[in-house]
């Protein structure tokens, strides 16, 4: 079958469109004409998250049920108006060229490129070693649910908050939560990836029957593991207000520490994300606010600024 392609006009910007009904997610029907309109729609909400920052997406061309692949490279078809970042690899002579998503076109592009997934840095590309978000990530392991992963959360959250520090939740979209702290972008990732980590020792000593920091998945049956290695730069968790390529087609979704208490992933999707956006404000726009000092939290548990 021809590919059928369309130009639209976003914000001034030529946006080539091509199959508009492809079906990404098969379970519910949704298509890439689907997944367009929800960026163009939920735009606001994603470029505050998204702008600054370099960017890793998840593609799946064919769908959700087919091969799909992780691209970092701006590719070199893209159009002119998708900004990029040179940043230094691993080995000093590589170069990845990161999408910097600061527009509304940018995204429907994107979404014209099936990526479903959105990972941004924690960190703005004008300070990349320097991030301005540090994330607890709660993955419930093999014989534990998003249940467990609650209530590991609001451990956590108690042990912020004797520690001086505010938090913010969100669904990751699939079963585990991601708590987001802002700080001053002032402290290394090798500083915020220690400060998770020890956390989640100290709930792993006080809590070893619900709480792990084991790196071998066949270690970690019945307990939630809490994930401090995501805090290193170039890695990335799904944005607030990603989607998720999961047969209901979820969007990874702020809530309140309120919220949390009774809400389940299924109950924000695809279909529903945008009624919750017209009655709900940005829940993570704090998170976008001056970011918290780590330096008392760091002396209370005896780590260093590094």
């Amino acid at each position: 079958m021809k590919e059928q392609r369309q130009r639209i006009l976003v914000d001034g910007e030529d946006v080539t469109i091509s199959n508009w009904s492809k079906i990404l997610w098969p379970k519910t029907g949704y298509t890439k004409g689907d997944l367009i309109r929800y960026y163009s729609l939920a735009a606001p909400y994603l470029l505050a998250h998204l702008r600054g920052r370099p960017l890793t997406v998840t593609r799946y061309p064919r769908g959700i049920d087919e091969a799909s692949f992780y691209q970092k490279n701006c590719p070199e078809y893209a159009p002119d108006f998708i900004e990029t970042i040179p940043i230094s690899g691993d080995e000093p002579s590589k170069t990845i060229n990161y999408i910097l998503v600061q527009n509304r076109a940018t995204l429907i592009w994107l979404a014209n490129q099936a990526c479903i997934e959105l990972h941004p840095w924690l960190s703005l590309y004008s300070r990349p070693q320097y991030p301005d978000w540090l994330v607890f990530d709660l993955d419930p392991a093999e014989g534990t649910d998003f249940d467990d992963a609650r209530e590991i959360a609001f451990l956590v959250k108690k042990a912020l908050d004797e520690l001086g520090l505010v938090s913010y939740p969100k669904l990751s979209g699939a079963t585990g939560i991601h708590i987001y702290v802002p700080i001053e972008p002032r402290y290394t990732y090798k500083t915020t990836s220690s400060f998770v980590g020890s956390v989640g020792k100290i709930l792993e000593t006080v809590y070893p029957s619900k709480v792990t920091t084991e790196r071998l998945v066949k270690h970690r049956t019945g307990r939630v593991y809490v994930d401090h290695l995501q805090n290193l730069q170039g890695k990335t968790l799904a944005a607030p207000y990603s989607p998720r390529p999961l047969p209901e087609a979820p969007v990874s979704t702020p809530v309140t520490w309120q919220e949390l208490e009774n809400v389940y992933p299924h109950q924000f999707h695809l279909g529903s994300i945008l009624g919750r956006l017209q009655k709900t404000p940005d829940l993570f726009a704090p998170v976008l606010g001056p970011g918290q000092s780590l330096d008392g939290a760091l002396a209370d548990i005896g780590l260093v600024v590094t």
